[in-house]
């Protein structure tokens, strides 16, 4: 390349490109994407090739270091869907580009190039041979040295399938899990070691095992080198709490079913929005499963996208069984080195079919065919914190049409947006009304707390659902309880003289934990030891005011001494593979009570569950959120429809303060549509998404008189600006945010109303270029969310 300019995006920066000198590096090409090392302050970073630039800074032009890359990780189309992403969402795209690889791509590192089977020594010249020879691959150092002597040869040599670029490490495709080690104790020649390795047995072996012989990590090393111990590997992590059931390939598909699989396969070569909605139980997965088979045999791939990996158990179980081991999963309990293996495999074409969380988006697959986007409504697919913000449900439907593909959207409580979108012809709208096999929706009985009031000291368990509960136990079945609520007490209180102790940091009431005797706060994780006396007044005649799960734990161990209980929740499963290993072992009816928060309600299939009782309706229903009547009533189906799923009847108990309210009625009735039609006309008349876009600009810091005159300015130059621009926009605020100080920094939000969220999006890109951070001090920080979910 000769000395022209080229912009650079750096990630964890304000939203701009640096303009660097192209002169350092030694490739004449440069692709959209590509990793670049540059100095930036007085570090060397990573940074992204953007684009050529027409001008220098006034001052201190500097040159890029190095080039990673041979070329572009992103093909053309899927870096122009994240500069989407970024554009839309209005996020710096060194942010998005970075996210969309592995952590072990985030930093600076360059590929190795292993030989094929096709690999001739003669194709290339004896240089790059001897170092094959001697190595078995050519390291990033090595391809640095011979592209100097011989510009291209490796790239050509790769090109024609001789060599193959890695970022691992390694070629070889991830093998699984280790489960352990395997001993060959007749390699070995010393005989106290034959004899201790003997002792453990044939395996597989923990390491810990081995080294607990006297074996030091030195010699354990050389016995795995020499083939003496070696790994042993299990298939991926697919999770295993639900069975598989025989023979679900055999299954014949409802006349409901084969109508939704038609409509899916009649537009594979065409973008298409299909939106999947079926009642709980009905056989979307299935449908899921026959589609994605339709696209493997046109030689394409899927990606399907779930809200939370550990709890998409079903679905996972089922693509197990049609496609056995060639399903990736991506999910955050991967370890950096399994999580780079995997999108190796993924962008070499080993896996055609990737399922994972939101971030899942960003995996490499070659020419997709099929997006699928399960539970599409669930809060979880919006990214809050860090950049990129983004909704990976919409960024999905972004996706598909950027490849020209079919995208499918399932739920049983589809999202207002997408069901909008359906009745004005934007998406397909495709029903399962249905269950098969002959299982019945569950019955739903709603309990009234004014009229049958439970006892004081028991406020979550009236005698109807005691009662319920104790008949389903009876019969063999299982039960399943919901309180959208963690913690032992949300608050603690003082009879003395009425202190509740507070977040320091949020100025939030502490949750009482009962497991480690502490005060926690559920925003920013501060944690302090609780007291058997007040800190002000030192009485010890502690009040624990309310109730969460744990709390409720310990009256289901009083109302049902014999009954096998485990709890889920964010604190209980706190480790890794914890809540599989809760999950799992319900499922194989070690626990008669499977008490939890919506964590219970989301994709899991348990055909033994007869009674679904949900202890307390009303939580969460006076949020100060726009969304939370959808929220909710989302809720309240989904847990319902976790009973009668097999060949048992169902019946679903709803205890609520308000059975009058038309939400809670028409969650008991599981009638979504009647639902719909009264949230859509109250979002209508106050001009909330679908009828709008919102854009939320949260100010924040540590000094509260700051933090609201600079929303007061911001504000002014906000309306400014858009008067100016031309552009239709409601602006609301500034005002505190219902959580007003979380870690200790005071926050202010101003709320957007817009249909033009797309040139909205521009203006506020030339008003930063304009005015460096929006003209605000550098002790405020701003964050700009798009489409935002958290409110709060």
């Amino acid at each position: 390349m000769n000395k022209s300019l080229v912009n650079i995006a750096i990630p964890g920066t304000p939203r701009r490109l640096f303009t660097y000198s192209g002169s350092g590096i030694a490739v004449t090409d440069l692709s959209p994407g590509q990793r670049v090392v540059v100095p930036f302050g007085r570090r060397r970073v990573i940074g992204y090739y953007i684009e050529t630039a027409k001008t220098a800074p006034q001052t201190g032009l500097k040159a890029v270091s190095e080039l990673l890359d041979r070329r572009s990780l992103f093909t053309p189309r899927r870096y122009a869907f994240l500069r989407w992403m970024a554009d839309y969402y209005y996020a710096n795209p060194g942010d998005v580009l970075q996210a969309a690889l592995p952590p072990g791509l985030r930093k600076i590192s360059t590929p190795s190039f292993w030989p094929t089977a096709k690999y001739d020594a003669d194709a290339g010249n004896e240089h790059l041979a001897r170092i094959i020879r001697k190595k078995g691959f050519l390291s990033g150092r090595d391809f640095t040295a011979i592209e100097k002597k011989h510009p291209g040869l490796v790239s050509a040599l790769t090109a024609s399938g001789l060599l193959r670029e890695s970022w691992s490490g390694t070629t070889a495709p991830y093998p699984g899990e280790l489960l352990g080690y395997r001993i060959d104790e007749s390699l070995v020649a010393d005989d106290w070691l034959r004899k201790a390795l003997k002792a453990l047995g044939p395996g597989p072996i923990s390491k810990t095992e081995i080294l607990k012989q006297g074996i030091s990590q030195g010699k354990f090393r050389t016995l795995v080198k020499l083939g003496t111990i070696r790994p042993v590997y299990g298939p991926p992590d697919i999770l295993p709490f639900v069975k598989s059931r025989a023979n679900l390939e055999l299954l014949t598909p409802t006349d409901e079913q084969v109508h939704a699989l038609e409509r899916i396969t009649a537009s594979l070569s065409e973008f298409h929005p299909i939106l999947l909605y079926g009642i709980t139980g009905s056989g979307k997965t299935l449908v899921y499963c026959h589609a994605a088979r339709k696209v493997l045999s046109r030689g394409r791939t899927v990606l399907v996208l779930v809200p939370e990996i550990a709890l998409a158990g079903t679905l996972l179980a089922y693509f197990r069984s049609f496609f056995a081991d060639g399903v990736a999963l991506m999910h955050s309990a991967l370890r950096p080195k399994e999580r780079l293996l995997i999108w190796q495999n993924i962008r070499n074409g080993t896996h055609k079919i990737v399922i994972g969380a939101r971030s899942a988006i960003f995996a490499p697959l070659e020419n997709p065919g099929l997006i699928i986007v399960d539970e599409e409504h669930d809060e979880s697919y919006k990214q809050d914190d860090p950049a990129p913000r983004f909704q990976g449900r919409d960024a999905a439907v972004m996706l598909a049409k950027q490849y020209g593909i079919p995208v499918v959207l399932g739920s049983a409580t589809p999202s207002l947006e997408s069901f909008h979108n359906a009745e004005s012809g934007r998406y397909e709208l495709v029903q399962l009304t249905h269950r098969p096999e002959q299982a019945e929706t569950p019955i739903v009985r709603l309990i009234d707390l004014k009229e049958e009031r439970p006892p004081r000291d028991n406020p979550f368990f009236t005698e109807t659902i005691i009662s319920s509960i104790k008949q389903s136990l009876k019969r063999n079945h299982q039960v399943i309880l919901y309180l959208n609520r963690r913690g032992f007490s949300p608050r603690v209180k003082c009879t003395g003289c009425g202190f509740t102790p507070t977040c320091p940091k949020c100025e939030v009431t502490l949750t009482y934990h009962r497991a480690g005797n502490k005060l926690m706060c559920h925003q920013c994780g501060h944690t302090e030891y609780a007291a058997d006396a007040c800190e002000k007044c030192g009485a010890r005649d502690l009040l624990y005011m309310g109730t969460g799960t744990q709390k409720i734990e310990d009256k289901i161990a009083e109302l049902f001494e014999s009954a096998r209980m485990v709890r889920l929740d964010s604190d209980s499963a706190r480790a890794r593979a914890r809540a599989h290993i809760i999950l799992s072992e319900f499922a194989e009816r070690k626990y008669d009570i499977l008490l939890g928060t919506q964590m219970v309600s989301k994709g899991i299939d348990f055909p033994d569950v007869a009674l679904v009782g949900v202890l307390m309706a009303d939580i969460g229903l006076d949020m100060p959120d726009f969304r939370a009547s959808e929220k909710l009533f989302a809720k309240l189906i989904q847990v319902a429809g976790r009973s009668g799923r097999g060949i048992v009847p169902g019946e679903v108990i709803v205890q609520t303060f308000n059975p009058e309210l038309e939400l809670i009625d028409d969650a008991a009735r599981q009638d979504y549509e009647t639902f719909y039609r009264r949230e859509i006309k109250s979002r209508g008349a106050l001009r909330y998404p679908p009828f709008s876009h919102l854009v939320n600009f949260r100010l924040s810091g540590k000094n509260e008189q700051t933090v609201e005159k600079s929303a007061k300015v911001f504000r002014n130059h906000l309306e400014a600006g858009i008067k100016t621009a031309g552009l239709r926009a409601v602006v609301l605020g500034p005002a505190p945010c219902p959580l007003y100080r979380v870690r200790g920094l005071y926050r202010r939000q101003i709320i957007i109303k817009t249909r033009q969220v797309t040139r909205f999006g521009r203006f506020l890109s030339d008003w930063e270029i304009g005015e460096r951070n929006f003209g605000l001090p550098f002790s405020v920080r701003l964050i700009v969310d798009v489409d935002p979910y958290d409110m709060m």
